[in-house]
């Protein structure tokens, strides 16, 4: 027995050694380096980019699949590229794009910086959106294949209402709410939008469009009205979308590289992939100043960060307050960014997470970067940082709460089962799934969501400088865009990730010209597996396919989520179901 265990113990060494070996060898292979050659950067934008590297929660399959670079690792070299005298142009092949729209901003703001540095972008747009639409036009020259569709034809917002459905399964809603525009209820309890929704909605729908159609009209040299009516007589084929001025000219995919290639330099340059060079250690400036970038993304939860299981991710809390906690003990961060990506959730988390900002403010400068959401919960914890910093087109606000429970006992008898209750207390079943809200326990728990409430204009009062009737004038669970939300009071100026930064540099007196690097707290993980097979999982040019999506049909999601927190809990979340296309 001794002798087999000693064996299985030498195996297992030779397998770790040789993995290790493995991982050293793929490194050297893609070690980029600062390179004595002339470089174009080619980027292979995905249909979808997440903000930070997803917490590891053991093996799953999904952990098979390569790992991609975040958005902010993604703009990092861009920046970085800008003033690196070997990088001569940047080509960007771009599909279908599913970001969310200060996403799409701040990848924008990116290529712009790019561009200033005198250095041209083409871009390919092989079919898609808006979305896909605004990244391509930030480029220098504007391709599209002859037989691709520019789907350029406005926007809109759906919202999804399960009260139907729920009449059909015997279920009874039983919530409560404060706010007149707290619409999260709204999906469990009608089965369309009440007027103070649809007010809130048509507002955020002209603020989007609006920005949508003025970055478009600047991108492109063209009247704002003249835009506009392109986009009423879209969508276009690749033809269409030439004549209209909205493309420069047809070229397969294929061939932009090449054509890049020739416009940026009269000499041979290498095609180099973007991600490769994301990760060449010699562009960092070890003397620089260190700002810590703590990225708040996700459904907020208590305990530690998790993947759902019917897709998207459970900001933990705990784990939040970890990566501040990190980040202030560290004496070489000299501030910290807090970049937001969140619709909200647990109440109580949020107050957790609220109040680990504001002790982290007695050490060093917080300054929020508000990315496509910052809303409810994602607000709550942004209103405790020295200045918060918002895109126009990020969704925030919907300062309220909400709770309540599903009442399934018609639906145990429409499939043949039988509950009998035993208790002791008036009010021990007040949160049974088994039986509605007595006018009594209803009352209490509106008390309970009354309380809340009260505690979140205070912590929002307090932060914005404002009296809590003023900020109960602009909440009520209303929805606004970052451009409303400057005029409002609720953030203090308008732009993305370098906007925070140079704050920051102002707060932390770290002088102009000062080299200052962004360090992710807490440091990314990624499994062992991605770092030492990344080059065996996903080709040279990095595929365009975005990560497997774990999504399921949106009724069954919505109705998930809403099952996502045990029943009663304070929830300051905006409506599950609000997206716009």
């Amino acid at each position: 027995m001794a002798s087999r265990s000693k064996a299985f113990g030498w195996f297992l060494l030779c397998v770790v050694l040789g993995a290790l070996g493995l991982a050293a060898a793929m490194r050297m292979r893609h070690a980029s380096g600062p390179s004595t050659s002339k470089s174009l950067l080619v980027y292979e934008v995905p249909a979808e980019i997440e903000e930070s590297v997803p917490s590891s929660s053991g093996f799953s399959l999904a952990d098979l699949r390569p790992s991609r670079p975040t958005l902010f690792e993604i703009t990092d070299a861009i920046r970085r590229a800008a003033g690196d005298d070997h990088v001569r142009g940047l080509a960007l092949h771009i599909g279908d794009v599913q970001w969310g729209w200060a996403r799409v901003a701040e990848f924008r703001q990116a290529l712009a910086e790019f561009r200033r540095s005198g250095k041209p972008i083409y871009a390919s747009f092989s079919g898609g959106g808006e979305q896909a639409y605004l990244i391509a036009s930030s480029a220098d020259h504007l391709s599209m294949p002859p037989t691709a569709n520019l789907g350029l034809d406005g926007l809109s917002i759906s919202a999804m209402f399960l009260k139907g459905t729920y009449d059909k399964l015997g279920i009874r809603p039983n919530f409560a709410h404060v706010g007149t525009f707290k619409s999260a209820v709204e999906q469990y309890t009608r089965e369309d939008l009440s007027p103070d929704a649809r007010v809130a909605l048509e507002a955020l729908l002209d603020d989007s469009f609006g920005l949508l159609v003025d970055s478009l009209a600047v991108a492109r040299d063209l009247p704002r009205d003249s835009l506009a009516r392109l986009i009423d007589r879209g969508p276009y084929s690749a033809e269409d979308a030439l004549a209209a001025g909205l493309v420069d000219t047809l070229v397969h995919e294929m061939d932009l590289d090449s054509l890049a290639a020739r416009a940026v330099s009269r000499k041979p340059v290498e095609p180099l992939s973007l991600t490769k060079y994301l990760t060449d250690p010699g562009l960092d400036d070890p003397t620089a100043t260190v700002f810590a970038i703590i990225s708040a993304e996700g459904t907020i939860a208590p305990g530690k960060d998790r993947d759902q299981p019917f897709g998207g991710r459970m900001l933990g809390g705990e784990s939040l307050r970890d990566a501040l906690l990190e980040a202030g003990r560290e004496s070489d961060v000299k501030a910290v960014i807090l970049r937001i990506d969140s619709p909200g959730g647990s109440g109580q988390a949020s107050d957790d997470v609220w109040r680990e900002v504001r002790r982290l403010r007695l050490k060093k400068p917080v300054i929020v970067s508000m990315s496509n959401l910052a809303a409810s919960g994602g607000y709550y914890i942004a209103c405790g940082a020295d200045v918060i910093v918002a895109d126009p087109a990020t969704i925030t606000g919907s300062i309220s709460v909400f709770g309540g429970k599903l009442n399934v006992l018609g639906l145990y008898h429409k499939l043949g089962l039988t509950i009998e209750t035993v208790s002791r207390g008036r009010n021990a079943n007040m949160l049974s799934q088994f039986e509605d809200f007595s006018p009594e326990e209803a009352a209490k728990f509106q008390e309970q969501m009354d309380s809340f409430y009260r505690t979140f204009l205070a912590r929002v009062s307090e932060g914005r400088g404002m009296t809590p009737a003023a900020v109960d004038s602009i909440a009520q669970g209303r929805v606004w865009t970052g451009l409303a939300a400057r005029r409002l009071g609720l953030v203090d100026t308008l732009g993305g990730l370098s906007t925070a930064v140079a704050i920051a540099r102002r707060h932390a007196k770290v002088a102009e010209g000062t080299p200052v690097r962004l360090e992710p707290f807490p440091s990314p993980r990624r499994a062992f597996w991605h770092q030492a097979f990344d080059s065996f999982l996903e080709d040279d040019e990095d595929a365009r396919s975005a990560r497997t999506s774990t999504a399921v049909p949106e009724l069954l999601a919505a109705w998930l989520r809403a099952s996502a927190f045990p029943t009663g809990t304070v929830l300051a979340l905006m409506p599950f179901t609000l997206e716009m296309r």
